[in-house]
Order: C-alpha cells, then sequence, then structure tokens
C-alpha cells in the first residue's frame, strides 16, 4: 500500500508543489486579520477542489476563525491539527527554489504540512482506499500567538478521537516530535512606597530592592535534570532616580516538561514571601500550556509512523521538543497524539524557512500510509 501511495503522489508532484506555491503565495501572518481572511479562502477553495469535501468554518471574534473538514465514515475517528497563520509580515520572504531547498513565507511552519493533510485525503480519493474511520480536520489562524480563539475548539474536537495528528513539520533533522514542553508565563509586581531618595529616604519602601531577591528566587527554580526552564526576561521598575521606586515587576518565561513540573513552577512562585518590609506582591498567570508527554500512547503511534516511514525510503527518530504546539493540550487531555508529521526543512520563524524539496513527497506518502494502521 506505501509503494502505490507514493507512485501516486509522485505522479501528480507538479499538482501537489503548485498547491503548496498557491497556499504560500497567499501570505498573512496572526495580526493581519484581512490578509487572513484570504488565506483561508484559499485554503477553503484548495480543499474543495482537491478532496470534494465542504468546510466549516467557525465565527471567531477577533477574526481567526478555525477551519474544519471531514473525509470518510465509521465509529473511530483520527483528529487532524494544523495552522495556516505565519509570522512572517507580507513581502518578508521571497519564494524560491535553492539546490533541493524551497523556500518561502510558512512553507515550513507550516503551509507545507496543510497540503500535505489535504493530498493524503486527495490520494484516498483516487486510488479508492478507505480509511475506515471518519477523519476530522482543524486549520486554526492563531497558533503563532497561542490559540486564544481556537483551544477549545481543537480540545472538544479531540474528545472521542483515536488519536490526534499534528502536521506541524518534523525537527530540522527529519525526527518526528513525540513530546512538547509546556509553557507558564507569569507577571510579578510589586508594590512599596515612593519617597524623595535624598530627604526622606528612610521613609520609602523600595519595590525594585524586593524585586531584587526575588528575581534570584524564582531564577533557582530552573532543573535541567528535569527538563525546566525559568527565566526572568523583562524587568522594570521605578520612574527617576532620586525616587524611592514604589512599583516594579517582572515577566517571567517557564517551560516544562511534565504537569507536575508546572505545578511546582507555579506553588513557588504564588508563595515566595516578601523580604522587604513593607511590600506587597501580585503573581498574574499570563499564558499557559499543558506539556505533550512522552506517554506510551504517543509513543506507540511513532512506531507506526517509523515502520510506515522506511517503507517508503525515510528514516528518523523521534524528539522532546522545547516549543509547544496545539498538540500539547490535546495529549494533556489523555489522546494519542504524534507531532512533526508535515514537511522536513529548517528555519521556521526567520529569514531562511524552507523545506526539503526530495523529501516532501516521500513525507506526504508516509502521513498517508500511517493513517490507514492506526
Amino acid at each position: 500500500m506505501e509503494q502505490k501511495i507514493l507512485a501516486y503522489l509522485k505522479e501528480h508532484e507538479t499538482e501537489i508543489f503548485e498547491d503548496l506555491k498557491s497556499l504560500v503565495l497567499t501570505e498573512a501572518s496572526t495580526s493581519d486579520i484581512e490578509a487572513l481572511a484570504k488565506v483561508r479562502e484559499k485554503l477553503v477553495m484548495l480543499i474543495k477542489e482537491r478532496t470534494g469535501e465542504d468546510c466549516f468554518v467557525y465565527e471567531a471574534e477577533n477574526g481567526h476563525c478555525p477551519v474544519r473538514f471531514q473525509y470518510g465514515k465509521g465509529t473511530e475517528k483520527i483528529l487532524f491539527i494544523g495552522h495556516y497563520d505565519t509570522v512572517h509580515l507580507i513581502g518578508a520572504l521571497k519564494y524560491y527554489t535553492e539546490g533541493n531547498e524551497l523556500h518561502g513565507p510558512g512553507v515550513y511552519d507550516m503551509k507545507g504540512g496543510l497540503i500535505s493533510a489535504i493530498w493524503t485525503v486527495k490520494a484516498y480519493k483516487d486510488l479508492g482506499i478507505d480509511p475506515g474511520k471518519r477523519l476530522e480536520f482543524i486549520f486554526n489562524g492563531d497558533e503563532e500567538t497561542g490559540s486564544a480563539e481556537s483551544t477549545d475548539i481543537i480540545c472538544e474536537l479531540a474528545k472521542d478521537a483515536k488519536a490526534a495528528l499534528v502536521c506541524e513539520p518534523c525537527t530540522a533533522n527529519g525526527d518526528l516530535k513525540t513530546g512538547r514542553k509546556g509553557l507558564v508565563r507569569f507577571t510579578v509586581r510589586i508594590h512599596g512606597k515612593a519617597s524623595h531618595a535624598g530627604n526622606a529616604h528612610k521613609e520609602g519602601i523600595n519595590a525594585i530592592e524586593e524585586l531584587a531577591h526575588e528575581i534570584l528566587a524564582i531564577q533557582k527554580l530552573t532543573d535541567y535534570e528535569a527538563g525546566t526552564t525559568v527565566n526572568v526576561g523583562v524587568c522594570s521598575g521605578g520612574t527617576k532616580p532620586n525616587v524611592v521606586p514604589a512599583e516594579a515587576e517582572i515577566e517571567i518565561d517557564c517551560r516544562v516538561k511534565t504537569a507536575a513540573e508546572g505545578d511546582r513552577i507555579r506553588k513557588a512562585i504564588n508563595e515566595i514571601r516578601t523580604t522587604v518590609p513593607g511590600t506587597t506582591r501580585e503573581v498574574i498567570e499570563r499564558d499557559s500550556k499543558m506539556p505533550m508527554e512522552e506517554t506510551e500512547a504517543n509513543m506507540a503511534l511513532f512506531e507506526k509512523a517509523k515502520i510506515c516511514g522506511e517503507k517508503v525510503g525515510l528514516k528518523f527518530s523521534h524528539q522532546f521538543v522545547g516549543g509547544g504546539s496545539d498538540g500539547n493540550e490535546v495529549s494533556a487531555l489523555g489522546i494519542p497524539t504524534l507531532d512533526g508529521l508535515g514537511a522536513a526543512g529548517d528555519g521556521a520563524h526567520s529569514a531562511n524557512e524552507y523545506i526539503l524539496i526530495d523529501q516532501y513527497i516521500p513525507r506526504i506518502a508516509m502521513l498517508a500510509s500511517f493513517v490507514l494502521t492506526i
């Protein structure tokens, strides 16, 4: 079956790359709502043209409307997850080939993966392959900024899924992603009392002094062996050199491999006791994303994908990576999840973003074959 699918995709290689070019050149970063609507229109058109399926477009208050479509029948369901927004401003990157590299805005992260998902269905349709289960596809427009308008939708669709497949790109060396770190961000704000630094220094309560103690304590929460990093990345406070500062704050980024580590960090930051008499503190949790842990179910999916990859000439392993995706929350629900099933390449979020041309068709063949084994 793998060779049958691979042969079909090779026959249609020109069309596949034309679809990819069309989608990549329809540009929009997450914040450009009008341009994002045009990307969505292009995506809906490609889905209808290649699969014959109509899309349902969710209404989202801020315009990052998720696109959903289905293919196949059955009591079991597999959820495909992807996003159509990018980090690049329109015109910032050019579309071109250089040797085995195809460059373009979002070609790697992750429009290549969207086309892979669409052509998986196209291959089934043209070859008369029944996947034996219902395939559900959800593509959102706000992943690059945390999926605020789409996380609940994705998680609701995932609740009864047999597996979730994330069509984000694989790692730079071609590995799939069996785990991703979770994210927690905090703002810690200290309140003191302002006074004249020369005439009434004793009457002031220095918020920056308190914050200095807390920064040292918070930085020590990093635990490399546990895979936990805690970074105080922004620090601000005070008004003028001759005023004892009444306010100061820091912004903190925490990455964790397990939910338990996330709970440890939350507890530790919230329970810090002030050192400077008279100061008070606020802790505000800004963003959070559950980790995608390397569960037995996730690893079992990887083993199946690895075998399918070998049958179409691909060799890859797996990694636990630092950045998150929409698969994190789904995996945390207990749904078997595998990530990195899109294009091979490198340079995500950079001016040098590209996919490897010679791996693109085999990666689609691997995905289409892999789905049939779940």
